[in-house]
C-alpha cells in the first residue's frame, strides 16, 4: 500500500489502482488527443493549397481508435514503472512524463501538419532531436505543475473510488469499440459507388464509350511497341497493333499536375493555371463536365497520391472519383504516428517506399467494382496508373525481371532529389540497375493494363469503347545528369507513347508526324459528338483521315515548366517542337537547340554551331507567335516568365498580341480554340496568387 499526502490523512491505493488509473487516464486523453487529430485533418487539408482536405472521414474514427491505443499502452508501461517502489516523488515523476506526451503529441501535430510523407534516411534532428525538445520543454513543465498541485489532485485521486474507475474503462471499451466499427465500416464498402449522370441530359444514341487512361511517368523510348529492345509492354504492344500508335508524341509539360490539367482542358499550363501551388480554377471546362452535362457517366481513378487528388482541382466533372483518400493506408499515414512511425518503420524493414503507395492491381480492383455497379450510360473512365514513379519497387516476380533494383542506387536517388537533383553520386552501375527497376514497373503495369483491356475486350460494351494510351510525363535516367522529373524540358521527359484503338480507328497504323497530348481534350470531344464536330481539326484523329495535309499550326508543340523550387540555379523554361527541332528558352535568357530527329535524347546543343543561331531566331519568333496567340485568359503567367526580371520573353509576347503580330482574327486555329469554344466566365486580367513562401512550398508533395 501508498499514501498520497503529506502531512494529509492516509488514503490507502494499491499498486494495482496506480496502473488502472494511469492506464485509464492516458486512454482518455488519447481519446481527446485522436479528436483533436481528426477535426484538425478533416477541417484543414495537410497540402495548404488543396481545395479539399486529402484524407477520408475514416479519420474521426481511425485517428482516436489509433491514439487511445497508443496512450493506454503508454498509460499502462508508466503506471507500471511508478507503482514498483510506489512513492509521491516515483508517482510525480511518471505523472509528469504522461503529461509531456500529451502535450508533445500536441505540438508535434500542429508542427507537422503540413508536412508531406517523403522517403529520407534517418536524420538526427527531424527524427530524434526535435521531439525531444518538444518533450524535454512539456516535461519541465509538467512536472512542475504536479508538483505545485499535488496536494490538492492527491486528494481528489483519493477520493476517486474503483467502481469510478471502472466506469470510465467501460466507457473507453465502448468508445474504442465505436471506433473500431467505423474503420471496419470504412474497409468493409465499395471504394465507389455509381452515380447516374442527370437525366435531362442524354448521349447521342451510339456514342462511344470512352476510357482514357494516364500512365504516371512512363517515357516513350522504354515500350516495346516503340522500339525499347527490352520486352517491357506486350499487352500494349497487342494494343497498339489493334489501333494507332503515334510515335512522337509530346507533354504540355513535365509534372504531373500541368499535364493532366492541359489533357483535361486544352490549355497550356500558363492558361489553364494549374500550379504547384496552385489547383486547376474553376474557369476552364474540363472533359468530365463536358462529357457529363452530355449525358455520359463519367468516373475517374487514381493512384498518384500527390497532384491527382480531388483537392487538386482535376476531379470536377465526375460523378464517380476515386483517389487516394479511399485508401485506408493513406489515411493511416496521415495521422501522426504514421508519419512518425509507421512510414519510417516501413520503409526500414520492409521496402523503402511508400507505405500509402496503391499499385495497378489495386486500381483495376477499384474500377471492376465500378464498373458492374454503374448505370447503363455511355461512359467516360479515367485512370491513372502509379507504378513507375520513383522508388521503382514493383510486385514479384515483375521486381526482377529485368533485374533486381539495388537499395544503394534507391537511396542514392532520394539523396540527390532530396538535395541536387543532377546526382552526382549516381554511378553508371547504379544508372543501370534504377533503369532496370524501372522496367520492372513497367513491365507490372503492362501486365495490370492488360488485365484491365481484356475486361473490357469481354464487358457486353467491349465493341463500343475506345481506348487512349498515353502518359503524362516521362522520366530522366542522367542523360543531361538529371534524374526523376519536373526540372527541365528534355526530350526524355515529353516524349510520351500515345495509343488509341477502338471502333471507328483504324488497326495496326503508326503515325510518325509530331503530335500533342493536349489535343485529347479535342480528341475525346470529337469521339463523343461522332466525328463531325467542332473539334475535329484539331482532333487526332485528323492525322489518319484520307487526305490529310499537316498546316503549320499541326508542327509544332509548346511545353512549359516553372519549377516548384527556385534554388540551385534552377530557371523556368518553355519549348517548341517541331517535326525536327526542339528549341529550349529558359527564363535567363539561355537558348538551347537540338535537332532531335538525329539526336533524340537531347545530347547536342546546337546553339552556337554554325547555322544555329538563325535556326533559333526562327523558333524563337514561332514560339513567341504561338503563344501570344494563345486564348486567354492566360491565368498563371509565370509560366511565361512574367515575374522574371532577367528574361524578355514576356515583354515580347505582351508586344506581339499589342501590334498585331499575333492578332487573334480566329480564322486560324490558335492554341485553346476547342476550349474558347464553350466561352468562360472569367475576365483574361485572372492572375495568379501571390507566390507562397518557401516554408509552404516544402510541403508540397513530390511529383
Amino acid at each position: 500500500m501508498t499514501y498520497f499526502g503529506k502531512g494529509l490523512s492516509p488514503i490507502p491505493i494499491s499498486r494495482r489502482q496506480i496502473v488502472s488509473r494511469f492506464t485509464a487516464i492516458s486512454a482518455l486523453a488519447g481519446l481527446l488527443l485522436g479528436i483533436f487529430e481528426a477535426a484538425l485533418l478533416r477541417s484543414s487539408p495537410r497540402i495548404e493549397f488543396l481545395l479539399v482536405p486529402d484524407l477520408g472521414w475514416v479519420e474521426w474514427f481511425l485517428a482516436p481508435l489509433l491514439d487511445m491505443v497508443c496512450f493506454a499502452l503508454l498509460g499502462l508501461f508508466l503506471g507500471w514503472l511508478a507503482a514498483r517502489n510506489p512513492s509521491k516523488r516515483r508517482i510525480a515523476f511518471f505523472t509528469a512524463a504522461d503529461i509531456a506526451a500529451v502535450a508533445t503529441f500536441v505540438g508535434l501535430r500542429i508542427r507537422w501538419l503540413h508536412s508531406r510523407t517523403t522517403l529520407e534516411d534517418f536524420a538526427l534532428r527531424k527524427d530524434v532531436l526535435v521531439p525531444l525538445a518538444f518533450f524535454a520543454a512539456e516535461f519541465a513543465v509538467g512536472l512542475a505543475a504536479v508538483w505545485l498541485l499535488w496536494k490538492p489532485v492527491s486528494v481528489l485521486a483519493g477520493r476517486v473510488r474503483i467502481r469510478a474507475v471502472r466506469l470510465l474503462a467501460w466507457s473507453l471499451a465502448a468508445a474504442g469499440m465505436a471506433a473500431f466499427c467505423g474503420v471496419a465500416a470504412f474497409l468493409a464498402r465499395p471504394a465507389s459507388t455509381a452515380v447516374r449522370a442527370d437525366d435531362d441530359s442524354d448521349a447521342r444514341p451510339g456514342s462511344p464509350n470512352i476510357v482514357l487512361i494516364i500512365l504516371d511517368t512512363v517515357r516513350a523510348d522504354h515500350l516495346s511497341a516503340y522500339g525499347y529492345p527490352r520486352p517491357t509492354t506486350p499487352h500494349l504492344d497487342r494494343l497498339a497493333s489493334e489501333g494507332v500508335l503515334f510515335e512522337n508524341a509530346i507533354s504540355p509539360s513535365s509534372w504531373t499536375l500541368a499535364s493532366h490539367a492541359s489533357i483535361f482542358t486544352g490549355l497550356l499550363p500558363h492558361q489553364n493555371g494549374a500550379d504547384w501551388a496552385a489547383p486547376l480554377p474553376a474557369g476552364p471546362h474540363t472533359l468530365a463536365e463536358i462529357l457529363r452535362s452530355q449525358g455520359y457517366e463519367t468516373a475517374g481513378f487514381a493512384s498518384n497520391f500527390n497532384y491527382c487528388q480531388k483537392g487538386w482541382g482535376i476531379a470536377r466533372g465526375f460523378d464517380t472519383y476515386v483517389d487516394i483518400s479511399s485508401s485506408f493506408r493513406h489515411n493511416l499515414a496521415g495521422t501522426l504516428l504514421g508519419t512518425a512511425l509507421i512510414q519510417p518503420a516501413y520503409q526500414r524493414f520492409c521496402r523503402f517506399d511508400y507505405f500509402e503507395r496503391e499499385n495497378a492491381q489495386e486500381v483495376n480492383r477499384d474500377v471492376f467494382d465500378w464498373f458492374e455497379r454503374r448505370p447503363k450510360h455511355p461512359f467516360f473512365l479515367f485512370i491513372n496508373y502509379f507504378d513507375t514513379h520513383v522508388a521503382y519497387l514493383t510486385e514479384p516476380p515483375y521486381d526482377h525481371r529485368f533485374g533486381k533494383i539495388s537499395d544503394t542506387a534507391v537511396h542514392k536517388l532520394f539523396d540527390a532529389l532530396q538535395t541536387d537533383d543532377r546526382a552526382e553520386g549516381i554511378t553508371p552501375v547504379d544508372r543501370a540497375s534504377l533503369i532496370s527497376g524501372y522496367d520492372d514497373c513497367l513491365a507490372y503495369l503492362d501486365a495490370q493494363v492488360g488485365r484491365l483491356l481484356d475486361f473490357l475486350r469481354n464487358s457486353r460494351e467491349g465493341k463500343n469503347t475506345i481506348v487512349i494510351v498515353t502518359a503524362d510525363h516521362g522520366e530522366a535516367f542522367g542523360e543531361q545528369g538529371w534524374y526523376s522529373h519536373g526540372y527541365n524540358l528534355y526530350r526524355e521527359v515529353l516524349h510520351v507513347p500515345l495509343i488509341i484503338a477502338g471502333p471507328g480507328v483504324p488497326r495496326g497504323v503508326q503515325i510518325q508526324h509530331l503530335v500533342r497530348t493536349r489535343d485529347l481534350f479535342s480528341t475525346v470531344l470529337d469521339f463523343a459528338g461522332g466525328g463531325s464536330t467542332p473539334f475535329s481539326r484539331e482532333s487526332l484523329a485528323r492525322f489518319w483521315k484520307p487526305g490529310f495535309t499537316p498546316q503549320p499550326f499541326d508542327d509544332f508543340a509548346v511545353s512549359e515548366l516553372v519549377p516548384v523550387f527556385n534554388e540551385g540555379g534552377k530557371q523556368a523554361m518553355i519549348s517548341l517542337t517541331t517535326p525536327e527541332w526542339q528549341y529550349i528558352y529558359n527564363s535567363n535568357g539561355r537558348q538551347e537547340l537540338y535537332r532531335w530527329v538525329s539526336d533524340p535524347l537531347d545530347q547536342n546543343d546546337l546553339a552556337r554551331s554554325p547555322g544555329g543561331q538563325a535556326i533559333m531566331a526562327s523558333l524563337h519568333k514561332q514560339l513567341v507567335q504561338a503563344v501570344a496567340e494563345s486564348s486567354g485568359p492566360w491565368r498563371d503567367q509565370d509560366y511565361l516568365f512574367a515575374r522574371s526580371s532577367g528574361s524578355s520573353f514576356f515583354p515580347e509576347i505582351m508586344s506581339a498580341r499589342r501590334t498585331g503580330l499575333a492578332a487573334l482574327s480566329r480564322s486560324h486555329l490558335f492554341i485553346g480554340a476547342s476550349q474558347a469554344y464553350f466561352g468562360s466566365a472569367e475576365d483574361s486580367s485572372t492572375a495568379k496568387p501571390a507566390t507562397p513562401d518557401q516554408e509552404s512550398l516544402k510541403s508540397l508533395p513530390y511529383h
